[in-house]
């Protein structure tokens, strides 16, 4: 399961494209976000073979104003480290991803002991 799906976030706060101005988009890129009542997201992207991807950071928030994910976009595809967290701050889980592939994962229960996968 991404965390992307697992940890969507809402954050009322804040207009989605003025986090997307804080994340520290690439050169090259555009900032991008959205707040709608069940999700705050902000990313990059960049045109790519004549369509939009995103490419480079990406981050959701808890209606608190938590973060709720983190990430990297590569040319469209997750890479590196992702780590989502649970509303109250608590770390939940991260996810390693190589051109788009989870290679590796490990997740947490509220009080910081390691689980198995939750399943969708």
């Amino acid at each position: 399961m991404r965390l992307v799906a697992f940890v969507v976030a809402t954050c009322m706060f804040i207009p989605a494209l003025a986090l997307a101005d804080g994340i520290g988009c690439p050169k090259g890129t555009t900032p991008n976000g959205e707040s709608e009542p069940d999700v705050s997201e902000a990313w990059c992207e960049i045109l790519k073979d004549g369509r939009t991807v995103q490419h480079g950071p990406y981050r959701s928030w808890w209606p608190n104003g938590k973060l709720g994910t983190e990430g990297q976009y590569e040319y469209g595809k997750q890479t590196g480290r992702w780590r989502g967290w649970y509303e109250t701050g608590e770390l939940q889980g991260e996810e390693w991803y190589e051109h788009g592939k989870k290679v590796k994962a490990r997740y947490f229960d509220k009080q910081g002991h390691e689980i198995p996968e939750p399943k969708t």
